[in-house]
């Protein structure tokens, strides 16, 4: 059951949000190469930042909602 008390996010939002604070995370954390010649992430750092993206969705989900999902 959800609480009443958090606050809804738009689904645009939602995904901004959690991706911003997971590359603040990963740059601020990492002392390896994070980024390829073409600017993409290595294949470590996409898998890492998927991880941290998880960890992020679940912090989140303790004060927010994602709309639609309320």
């Amino acid at each position: 059951m959800m609480s009443s008390n958090k606050i809804v996010l738009p689904a645009e939002k939602w995904v901004e949000l959690y991706a911003r604070i997971s590359e603040y995370i990963l740059e601020y954390s990492s002392l390896d190469k994070i980024y390829n010649d073409d600017g993409t992430k290595t294949e470590e750092k996409q898998d890492e930042f998927c991880e941290i993206v998880g960890s992020v969705e679940e912090i989140m989900r303790t004060i927010l909602v994602k709309e639609g999902e309320e």
